[in-house]
């Protein structure tokens, strides 16, 4: 029920059942129930730190990825592993489903980017010719061709044919450490991030660069399409986030706010909203129209990924402390208001009011004395139940110490 004991590298959203999967530097990886507070399942089986995770398209299974040299496979409702892909020799640093949930890319330290099959588990196509560790992958979204890119200064990014594992071509010019490749919605255009001050767009069926946006100053750390397809997102060492229009290639919005780098960026499923996560310790929303920042959640740094919902938005941070953290988005009167859910830090769950009526094993005395406290955070300790933990009260608003005192001892303490 409690939080990472290490840094979150990774998180996933998988839609069927609600299922968010985390992975850390502490070697596993934990399923949450969105809907109902705390981990679902935790697993250890990796040996060492588990550095990337993906959701299959489907949303019923799970893969991660490690530096102990292998990809493990995951029921989303059980938690148990199903398989586990091993023959790269070295740390496994980027993982993807393919658009048809039937295959698996992985790339690696070992400079290969490797092509399995799902159902048997078997690789079935080695890819080589970078001549660096693999820092990101990405499949089209045809599912037809997958995009590897090198970290070192000297490497490229490469095409490669997604059934025959044949080799496409490389983005001529693509120079200096590649951070992020990304597919546009329809498959024509890659835009890849790296090292310097501008982002290039490529045609997918020349490979030649067809609008070089400047702007940034280095690094670019993150890239990523709108879910419309006609803007790009771009994350910079610069402090800023800029939105570019790819019908003139021009900077939109220029979005200042963050006091050091911006490391991720996620849109909203509805494209109207993008998150944008810094080393200054904050997660800022920003509206993508106007280029206003809507909230600013602080003290915590991580990554982000958006929970689609008929009634509000939600996100979830994983954060480089270890924690995971479920936040809900509204608007009220026009107010952007930011509410946290519940959040898990190493060893222990903190609980909101607004999700106590979603906690399993939480009695309905104790729910209905928190409720009419007014405490805002109740803290577990970990590796028990819910109905079974001892309740610890804190962070009580100033409540009267009569109260308190009455409060512990009605719930047991």
């Amino acid at each position: 029920m409690t939080g990472h004991r290490e840094r979150v590298n990774c998180i996933a959203y998988s839609p069927k059942g609600g299922q968010i999967a985390s992975v850390s530097w502490d070697s596993t990886m934990r399923l949450w129930d969105v809907s109902v507070v705390g981990s679902r399942r935790t697993s250890s089986s990796h040996s060492q730190a588990v550095r990337d995770v993906k959701c299959s398209p489907q949303g019923d299974l799970i893969a991660s990825c490690s530096g102990d040299r292998t990809i493990r496979l995951w029921d989303v409702e059980t938690g148990a592993c199903l398989g586990t892909l091993s023959s790269h020799g070295e740390t496994v640093s980027c993982v993807a489903f393919s658009p048809q949930g039937n295959q698996i890319v992985s790339g690696s330290n070992d400079r290969t980017v490797r092509l399995w099959d799902v159902a048997t588990g078997t690789c079935r196509h080695i890819l080589s010719g970078h001549t660096s560790w693999i820092s990101c992958i990405a499949y089209s979204p045809q599912g037809d061709l997958v995009a590897s890119a090198g970290l070192a200064d000297h490497d490229t990014v490469r095409l490669w044919n997604a059934t025959t594992g044949a080799y496409c071509g490389t983005l001529i010019g693509q120079t200096l450490t590649t951070w992020s490749v990304a597919f546009s919605s329809d498959g024509s255009l890659i835009a890849t991030g790296r090292r310097g001050d501008d982002l290039r767009i490529w045609d997918v069926r020349t490979l030649a660069c067809v609008i070089t946006l400047i702007g940034h100053r280095p690094w670019i750390r993150d890239i990523v399409f709108s879910p419309q397809g006609d803007q790009l997102a771009s994350a910079s060492d610069d402090c800023t986030v800029r939105l570019w229009n790819l019908a003139t290639g021009y900077c939109c919005r220029t979005l200042h706010g963050h006091g050091d780098a911006v490391l991720s960026l996620a849109y909203s499923h509805k494209g109207d909203l993008i998150a944008s996560s810094s080393s200054d310790k904050t997660v800022r929303l920003w509206d993508v129209a106007s280029g206003r920042c809507r909230a600013v959640i602080r003290n915590l740094q991580g990554k982000v990924v958006w929970i689609p919902s008929t009634d509000a938005n939600y996100l979830v941070i994983g954060c480089k402390d270890g924690s995971v953290l479920k936040w809900q988005v509204t608007e009220e009167e026009g107010q952007c208001r930011v509410t946290l859910c519940w959040g898990a830090t190493s060893g222990s769950l903190t609980l909101t009011g607004a999700s106590m009526q979603d906690v399993r094993g939480l009695s309905a005395l104790n729910e209905q004395l928190l409720g009419q406290r007014g405490v805002e955070n109740l803290l577990h300790k970990a590796g028990k139940e819910l109905a079974s933990m001892e309740p610890v009260i804190s962070q009580t608003n100033q409540l009267p110490e009569g109260i308190i005192t009455g409060l512990k001892s009605l719930i047991g303490i």
